[in-house]
């Protein structure tokens, strides 16, 4: 979320604010402890709109039903939900020209990704045309997947929708424009049913348990800037969970796992692989 709105409240009290941060540290693993401003600035408008007075009545909701429909506007409000498309496009040339014939030649005709921490859609649908543009003709014969989750609604459904003004494809390769987007009359542009067909977005919680299944490769980029240390090492080891033997883990390139204790093995600057010691 990029626009925030001046509070018309008194600042937070040290109380709610110390309230807020564990609450959403504890349950999303975010920190906020630096992001005192953004807080008030983000939920300002959200607890007039309820019709509160003050900050502290908005963490007594949040506080005594921590299951009700109103802790998700509170997420989408604290969230940054940041993307474009063709973002760190070295990412996508390494699944092209790496991955995609690795598996080839292991004559996998498959291959399962998850987009963690997809934001507003861009980033899963790139790994799509990514996967179909190194394919080409062979495409119809490989079975491809790409989970699309995060924890915020509003940013999921926008992700669904997959319109997007033509400011955002700015970086995106013509043939790609060409074979996987139509412009609409109002200017803007949605994926084709191409690339649609092959993401299936959900929302998610990386605190939560994961499911019970393997990944060739897991994109997770520009989330984990957003936790503790502590955090991103219990989510790292339940990525490489969720790797297959071989697969491929993608960070951020603001991102770096150093002095971090993890078993992948380093493959160049954001990438990172599974290889097990025998």
């Amino acid at each position: 979320m990029d626009n925030t709105e001046a509070s018309p409240l008194a600042k937070l009290s040290d109380s709610d604010f110390d309230f807020i941060v564990q609450f959403v540290s504890n349950r999303y693993g975010i920190d906020l402890s630096q992001k005192r401003r953004l807080i008030e600035a983000r939920l300002g408008g959200e607890i007039k709109k309820l019709g509160l007075s003050s900050f502290k009545q908005y963490v007594d909701m949040l506080e005594s039903d921590p299951a009700s429909d109103k802790i998700d506007t509170f997420i989408d409000k604290i969230t940054t939900n940041y993307s474009y498309f063709n973002r760190e496009m070295d990412h996508y040339d390494f699944l092209m020209n790496t991955i995609i014939p690795a598996q080839a030649r292991a004559q996998k005709a498959s291959i399962n990704i998850w987009s963690a921490g997809c934001a507003t859609g861009e980033e899963p649908y790139n790994i799509a045309m990514a996967v179909d543009s190194a394919l080409g003709y062979k495409r119809s014969a490989w079975n491809v997947s790409v989970t699309a989750t995060d924890v915020s609604t509003r940013a999921l459904s926008v992700a669904r929708k997959g319109v997007y003004p033509e400011a955002e494809l700015k970086g995106m390769p013509e043939e790609w424009k060409s074979n996987y987007m139509t412009a609409l009359p109002d200017g803007n542009y949605k994926v084709n049913d191409n690339i649609r067909r092959s993401v299936f977005f959900s929302r998610f919680n990386l605190m939560d348990p994961f499911p019970h299944r393997m990944y060739d490769v897991i994109f997770c980029r520009n989330v984990m800037i957003y936790f503790k240390q502590q955090t991103s090492q219990a989510i790292l080891k339940k990525f490489y969970s969720s790797l297959s033997e071989g697969g491929y883990l993608f960070i951020g390139h603001s991102e770096t796992i150093s002095g971090i204790m993890t078993e992948y093995k380093y493959v160049q600057p954001s990438i990172y692989q599974k290889v097990t010691k025998k």
